[in-house]
C-alpha cells in the first residue's frame, strides 16, 4: 500500500471531520472573524511572496552535490519524454535526433 495515498486519505479525512465544526464557528462569529482570517492570510501570503528566495536550486532532488541530470527531450513518434543520450526512446524504439 502506497503511504502518499494512506496520508491523503487520512487528511481528506480529518478535513471532511473539522469542517463541519470551523464552517458552525465562522457562521456564528459573524463577519469581523471573516475579516481578520482574510486579514491574516492577504498578510502572510505576502510574507511568503516578498521574503521568496528567487535563486534557482542548485541542488538535485536526491540531494547529491554536484549531481547534474541528463538533457531530455520530446520523442518525435509518441511525444513521451527521453534522455538525449542518442540510445531512443524507451517507450516506443524510435530513434532520437541529436
Amino acid at each position: 500500500m502506497r503511504q502518499d495515498l494512506v496520508l491523503a486519505s487520512l487528511l481528506a479525512g480529518m478535513g471532511v471531520a473539522v469542517l463541519p465544526g470551523v464552517l458552525a464557528f465562522y457562521l456564528a462569529a459573524g463577519p469581523v472573524v471573516w475579516l481578520a482570517t482574510g486579514a491574516a492570510v492577504t498578510a502572510i501570503g505576502l510574507l511568503f511572496a516578498y521574503t521568496a528566495d528567487d535563486r534557482p536550486d542548485d541542488s538535485s532532488a536526491d540531494g547529491a552535490a554536484g549531481a547534474s541530470t541528463p538533457p531530455k527531450l520530446n520523442c518525435p513518434e509518441c511525444g513521451a519524454r527521453a534522455v538525449a543520450d542518442g540510445s531512443g526512446c524507451e517507450y516506443c524504439g524510435a530513434t532520437l535526433p541529436e
